[in-house]
């Protein structure tokens, strides 16, 4: 019976109604924190994807993913300041001892500080935009999205890749003021040289008629760039559009055998032109 009565009296004293009323403020105040918050951030969501939706310069969809992450940001630590007050929490003194926490979170923090950094970098520097052909550390893709702390991309088999921008070492642009389709083959050292030369002028004549927006010079046959055991290696290339390079290889490929069996002249069985 003295236990009871205690446990009684000890409810009594911890929900007296201005306790309960105190806490039930704070609770509306806390969802209306965090329900606002949520709220801010599906409109900017939405406002963005209305954006992305409609065709737009590449500059603004390069930059509405980096709008976005930084609002979202804003709103998150306004709302986590939000709710410490709100469940009177010495924000000031938190501020005052972020020297120690910095410290103790400095190791793990580093990396998104770094990758932050880079990313500012990329941005303001240009050197990325959303629909550029790239090559990063060897991955080749289309930019997909861009923002502060990674950087996607569309590779040809379709697999979206994910990169932190700190961690990117080396950039390759393949659609910045033009390109250049290479095209290599390899022909025995029996052929006639000056036949398989023709072949590759017919095939770039050929192309250029019936590809006059891609090209952006005459294509030149470079000669003999390379000699190996089975034979020379010619090469055909010509300046394209940025991003075209891969295509035009393709159709240039084609050409160029085709010519060269016209000629007859056969390339070993044990090699193909590459590029």
């Amino acid at each position: 019976m003295a236990l009871t009565e205690a446990l009684r009296r000890v409810l009594q004293d911890v929900f007296t109604p201005e306790r309960l009323a105190r806490a039930i403020e704070t609770l509306l105040l806390l969802a209306a924190i965090v329900g606002a918050a949520w709220l801010a951030i599906r409109v900017t969501h939405a406002l963005v994807q209305r954006a992305t939706a409609k065709p737009s310069p590449p500059e603004v969809r390069t930059l509405t993913p980096v709008v976005e992450s930084a609002i979202r940001y804003v709103i998150g630590i306004t709302a986590l300041i939000l709710i410490l007050q709100v469940m009177h929490v010495n924000v000031t003194a938190i501020v005052a001892s972020a020297g120690v926490i910095g410290l103790a979170l400095g190791f793990g923090a580093q990396y998104l500080i770094r990758d932050m950094l880079a990313g500012f970098f990329l941005l303001s520097e240009g050197v990325l935009r959303v629909g550029d052909l790239v090559r990063i550390d060897g991955e080749v893709g289309t930019v997909e999205r861009l923002t502060l702390r990674t950087t996607q991309i569309r590779k040809f088999n379709g697999e979206l890749l994910t990169v932190p921008n700190g961690s990117i070492a080396r950039i390759g642009n393949l659609s910045r003021d033009f390109g250049r389709a290479v095209v290599q083959v390899t022909v025995p050292y029996r052929s006639d040289l000056s036949e398989a030369i023709d072949a590759l002028r017919e095939a770039g004549r050929e192309w250029a008629a019936s590809r006059p927006p891609d090209a952006q010079e005459d294509p030149v046959v470079d000669g003999t760039v390379d000699l190996k055991e089975t034979g020379v290696v010619l090469q055909l290339s010509v300046r394209v559009r940025p991003g075209r390079q891969a295509a035009v290889e393709a159709d240039l490929r084609q050409r160029v055998l085709v010519a060269l069996a016209r000629r007859g002249i056969k390339i070993d069985t044990r090699i193909s032109a590459t590029i």
